[in-house]
C-alpha cells in the first residue's frame, strides 16, 4: 500500500471524513467497472459502489491499514452487488444491458464488427458462469487482481484461489465453445 494511502486511511479511521475523498477518487472508477460486471447493470453500478463506499466509510474502524485497502472494500462491493442480485431475483426483474460500446478510433466497419461481436460472446459466457466462478475471472482479469489480493478479498486461501480460477478458466472455454458450434 502506497504511504500516502495508508496515512489517509489512519486520518480515516481518525474520523477524519475530508481524508475519505482521495481514497473514494483512486477507486472510484475500479468500483463501478466492477459492479457493472458483477450487476450486469451499469445504471446500477455507480449506485452500488457508493453504497459500498459509506459502508466501507462507516466500518471504517474494523480496517486494519496495514493491509491494501481495495480488497477489503472490494468484499463489501461484493456484498452489495450479491444484496442487489437477490432483490432483483425477488421482484423478478431482469436486466438487459447493452455490450460495451468501444471509442476506438478504427474506422473499419467490418473490423469493428468483428470485435464486437467477440466481446459481446465474451462477456455473454462470463455473465453465464456461476457467480464464483464469474466473481473471480472478473477479479483476476478485468480488475488485473494478484492471487494475494483475491485471497484476502474473498477470505479463503490462495491454492484456492489459483484452483478456482483454474476451474473457472475451464468452464469459460466449455461455455464459448458451446456458443461457437
Amino acid at each position: 500500500m502506497e504511504e500516502n494511502e495508508a496515512v489517509l486511511l489512519e486520518r480515516c479511521r481518525a474520523g477524519d471524513k475530508d481524508a475519505f475523498g482521495p481514497i473514494v477518487k483512486k477507486y472510484a472508477g475500479r468500483a463501478s467497472g466492477t459492479a457493472c460486471l458483477l450487476l450486469g447493470c451499469p445504471d446500477e453500478a455507480g449506485d452500488a459502489s457508493q453504497e459500498a463506499f459509506v459502508r466501507a466509510w462507516r466500518n471504517i474502524s474494523r480496517f486494519d491499514t496495514r493491509s491494501p485497502f481495495y480488497p477489503w472494500y472490494s468484499a463489501i462491493l461484493r456484498n452489495v452487488c450479491k444484496s442487489r442480485l437477490r432483490r432483483r431475483a425477488r421482484r423478478r426483474t431482469v436486466a438487459l444491458t447493452e455490450g460495451h460500446r468501444d471509442s476506438s478510433s478504427d474506422t473499419d466497419p467490418v473490423f469493428l464488427a468483428e470485435r464486437n461481436e467477440r466481446r459481446d460472446a465474451l462477456w455473454h459466457s462470463v455473465m453465464k458462469l456461476s457467480a464464483p466462478f464469474r466473481e473471480i475471472i472478473l477479479m483476476k482479469h478485468f480488475q488485473d487482481m494478484s492471487y494475494k489480493e483475491i485471497a484476502a478479498a474473498l477470505g479463503i486461501p490462495i491454492g484456492t484461489v489459483m484452483s478456482r480460477l483454474h476451474s473457472a478458466r475451464r468452464a469459460l472455454r466449455e461455455t464459448l465453445a458451446g456458443e461457437g458450434s
